[in-house]
C-alpha cells in the first residue's frame, strides 16, 4: 500500500518540477502564457462649458432709428420690459447686447446666450369695443298661481291623473 503512494508523491514532485523548469503549464497551447499589452487608456476630455441660460429673459422687437438699432428685452420673472441699444446692459450687466444680425433675426448677448423673437401662438384676441353690449333680459320667478300644475296621462285613455301643485313650506330653524 505504500508502494503506490510514494510513486504517485514522486510523479507529483517531478511535475511540478517540469513545470518549474520550463515556466509553462503542459496542458496550455503553446504561446497562450504570453503576456497581454498593456491596456491604453486615454483620459476623457473636460465636459463643454454650459453656456449661460437666462430662461426669463425675452426679445419682443426691435426697431432701427437713426441707424442704431433698438430691442425690447422682457424679463418675464419682474414683468418688466426695457428698450436698449447695442452696447447697453440690464440687471446689473448680467444682460448685455453684442450684437444683432438683421437678416435672421436673431440678437446675441454677452456670454454666448442668443435671443429671438418670441413665436406667434397664432390665437385671435378678444378686443373690446366702444359699442355697448346689451344685456339679456332675465325674466322674473314666477309667481305660485301661475304655475301650471302637471298632468299625468293615462296611456289606456281611460282617465287623466291631475298633480297639485307643491306647497312652499318655511325653511326649518336650525
Amino acid at each position: 500500500m505504500m508502494k503506490p503512494l510514494i510513486w504517485c508523491f514522486v510523479l507529483w514532485i517531478g511535475f511540478v518540477q517540469v513545470v518549474l523548469t520550463f515556466g509553462q503549464n503542459p496542458f496550455l497551447r503553446p504561446g497562450s502564457n504570453t503576456p497581454r499589452p498593456p491596456v491604453i487608456t486615454r483620459p476623457v476630455p473636460p465636459p463643454p462649458l454650459p453656456k449661460p441660460q437666462i430662461t426669463n429673459i425675452e426679445l419682443r422687437g426691435f426697431f432701427k432709428f437713426n441707424n442704431q438699432w433698438y430691442f425690447s428685452i422682457f424679463d418675464r420673472a419682474k414683468n418688466k420690459g426695457v428698450w436698449l441699444k447695442k452696447g447697453e446692459s440690464y440687471q446689473d450687466g448680467s444682460v448685455k447686447i453684442e450684437g444683432f444680425n438683421p437678416e435672421t433675426e436673431v440678437l446675441q448677448i454677452e456670454g454666448g446666450l442668443t435671443l429671438s423673437l418670441k413665436k406667434s401662438e397664432h390665437k385671435v384676441l378678444q378686443v373690446p369695443s366702444g359699442v355697448p353690449v346689451p344685456k339679456p333680459k332675465v325674466n322674473p320667478k314666477p309667481s305660485g298661481s301661475s304655475i301650471k300644475a302637471p298632468t299625468k296621462v293615462n296611456l289606456q285613455g281611460k282617465r287623466t291623473i291631475t298633480i297639485p301643485p307643491r306647497a312652499n313650506l318655511p325653511t326649518p330653524r336650525k
